[in-house]
């Protein structure tokens, strides 16, 4: 048998399959084992890897960290070798002389600005040119100075100024012709002395003033008496520094805000009012009282046994059964002409109209002709109202005209007021009374159309009717 008829045998020999079927389980089990070997080795590798690496990474921030610290311990020596800074203000044409019992040698920043003379131990600048030079000197100690030309007139204004704050017990301190004031004030006078240079030097003067708390609550308190004395409901001051703040609501007493702020050195801030910032429900009621006898109604509803809101939440009805004998001894009855209710906000006009337009006929001649134009006008009960914030209260402005036919044109009345709401509560806000006439014939049938006899069967009379209307609101908060 040739090898290439062993190999072909190899697949049908029955003891040749039985060996790979054995062996096979135990060669692929070292494979994973190999496999696993590998993979452990790589991991114990990388983890070395990054090991080492973050190990390098934490040397390198420590050392940066040492290094960091080394220069925040040398910034301390470096700057008190460096030198100490000297401010120094000089007019155009001044001289100072400066003594140093050592002086090494010196540096002038800008000579066009300032010249220098050393005489011994003493030097000698003068300022030749508005602006700005640091001169440096060394002897014992390196010393700055920051030098500041001025002209003459801005020069003395800046003394001036300095001694001023200086009296008052402040801190100065000088930068050129700018100025910067620190402390406490606790003097009213002073208080008012210092708005008055902070205003007149806004660009020079920079101030860190604080009040003392018994100035602060001097200023403060009689800031909220005055307002609320005025009727003024709702006020927040608060200080910053030398400045006190103050805000209110409503827009009325200009004149008392402006003499606050001349005679107190306050701002006063006006802010929309919270009132402004809900919506309402107007109610009315409209009623007609009206006398049966033909006479003048004597009896208001003020003397009935019961309260406007009973009006609103029960209606007239039980107003009419509470006092039914009354009105039965009075003659009075009593009706609802109108109920309106509408959503109102603040600042915004609201109109209620009772009746109707009623046409007119207008003759006029022109020339050879008549011309009869139809005029309509309005007959009835019209009401505008408008509800505004005025102190942190409701305020109501309302205007009631009443207007009825009387021949041939309208007749009626007007009012306009005002009334400070509050929300739930009832109010009447007016009250109309009028008296109407009519005439009137009774007559029998055919009788009265005789000739002659018919005066006999006809009769003519007159009769006149007192009526009052009242109008009664209320106002609510919708939640």
């Amino acid at each position: 048998m040739n090898y290439l008829t062993w190999i072909s045998n190899l697949g049908v020999v029955p003891l040749f399959l039985l060996a790979a079927f054995l062996f096979a389980p135990i060669a692929f089990f070292l494979f994973l084992r190999r496999v696993s070997v590998i993979a452990v080795l790589e991991a114990i590798n990388i983890s070395r890897w990054i090991t080492n690496y973050f190990l390098n990474l934490k040397l390198l921030n420590l050392a940066r960290s040492l290094l960091f610290v080394k220069v925040l311990l040398a910034l301390p020596t470096a700057a008190n070798t460096q030198n100490h800074q000297t401010d120094i203000i000089l007019a155009k044409g001044e001289q100072k002389e400066l003594n140093f019992p050592q002086l090494k040698k010196l540096s002038v920043g800008n000579s066009s600005v300032i010249s220098h003379k050393l005489i011994k131990n003493k030097l000698l600048i003068k300022g030749k040119k508005i602006g700005f030079s640091d001169l440096i000197i060394w002897g014992e100690a390196p010393v700055k100075y920051n030098i500041y030309v001025l002209s003459k007139q801005k020069y003395l204004k800046t003394i001036q100024l300095a001694d001023a704050l200086r009296n008052l017990s402040l801190q100065i301190d000088i930068k050129g012709p700018m100025i910067t004031a620190q402390g406490e004030v606790s003097d009213f006078g002073d208080y008012l002395y210092l708005h008055k240079i902070k205003k007149q030097f806004r660009d020079q003067v920079f101030f860190k003033v604080k009040l003392s708390p018994s100035l602060r609550n001097l200023i403060i308190g009689h800031i909220y008496k005055k307002l609320y004395q005025n009727g003024f409901s709702k006020v927040s001051c608060n200080n910053e520094w030398l400045d006190v703040n103050c805000f209110y609501e409503g827009s009325h007493n200009k004149k008392i805000i402006k003499q606050l702020i001349s005679s107190h050195a306050v701002d006063l801030f006006e802010q929309d009012s919270n009132l402004a910032q809900k919506n309402y429900q107007l109610k009315m009621k409209i009623v007609q009282v009206e006398s049966l006898d033909g006479k003048e109604i004597r009896l208001g509803l003020d003397k009935l046994s019961a309260s406007v809101s009973d009006i609103f939440e029960y209606g007239l009805r039980r107003l009419i059964d509470d006092n039914f004998i009354l009105l039965t001894e009075s003659k009075i009855n009593l009706s609802t002409l109108a109920e309106p209710e509408m959503i109102v906000n603040l600042n915004h006009p609201q109109l209620i109209e009772i009746g109707s337009q009623i046409p007119f006929q207008n003759i006029t001649p022109q020339h050879s002709s008549v011309i009869a134009p139809i005029d309509w006008k309005f007959a009835g009960l019209r009401i505008m109202t408008n509800v505004s914030a005025s102190y942190g209260k409701l305020l109501l402005k309302y205007s009631s005209e009443f207007s009825r036919p009387v021949g041939s044109g309208i007749s009626g009345s007007k009012e306009e007021s005002s009334v400070i709401l509050t929300p739930g509560e009832s109010v009447k806000i007016f009250q109309i009374g009028f008296k109407t006439t009519s005439l009137g014939k009774d007559k029998i049938p055919y009788l009265s159309e005789i000739p002659i006899l018919k005066h006999l069967f006809t009769s003519t009379s007159s009769s006149e009717t007192y009526k009052h209307i009242y109008g009664f609101i209320q106002l609510e908060e919708i939640e």
